[in-house]
């Protein structure tokens, strides 16, 4: 595995690549998942408060999600996730938008009862290709520690000092 907990110290940002939406990929979303009539129909969602087809927020999410999948946890030793902290969906995404996602690493610390865990806080966005900010969600991951038999034997000993 390529990443552990060790490997996402505070401040630390990981580019997650590029992808970009199509009508197709925002109405097949919408159609299975997220049936809104300005996310289903051009026509229709020309006489929404959007303008014109916009892709679910819920989309958007899962487009972001995937990428940090792909690129960052998959090939990790992650062990889960608590859940998200915040999720915002910020501008609309329209067809032909390019998403740019990061993540970035806003806290990391070794978990209070298991030693051999730490918990990462992400700040996961994403920008469309004119740079607005279109998607936010924050998010803590556990992951093993490289280092789990020495965080156990530490753990152990100060346990034991007290």
């Amino acid at each position: 595995m390529r990443y552990h907990f060790e490997d996402f110290p505070a401040g630390r940002t990981h580019d997650l690549g590029r992808e970009r939406l199509t009508a197709d990929d925002i109405t097949g979303y919408a159609r299975r998942f997220d049936p809104m009539p300005f996310h289903l129909s051009e026509e229709t969602a020309r006489h929404s408060p959007f303008g014109g087809l916009v892709a679910s927020g819920w989309h958007t999410g899962a487009v972001v999600m995937g990428r940090f999948v792909r690129t960052l946890l998959a090939d990790s030793a992650c062990q889960g996730s608590y859940g998200m902290d915040e999720v915002r969906f910020m501008q609309p995404v329209r067809p032909g938008d390019e998403l740019a996602a990061r993540a970035e690493v806003e806290a990391a610390e070794p978990h209070h009862k298991r030693p051999g865990i730490g918990v990462v806080s992400f700040l996961v966005t994403a920008a469309n290709q004119d740079g607005a900010q279109v998607y936010r969600m924050r998010t803590r991951l556990l992951f093993a520690r490289r280092t789990a038999a020495t965080a156990t034997g530490s753990a152990r000993a100060e346990q034991g000092a007290t």
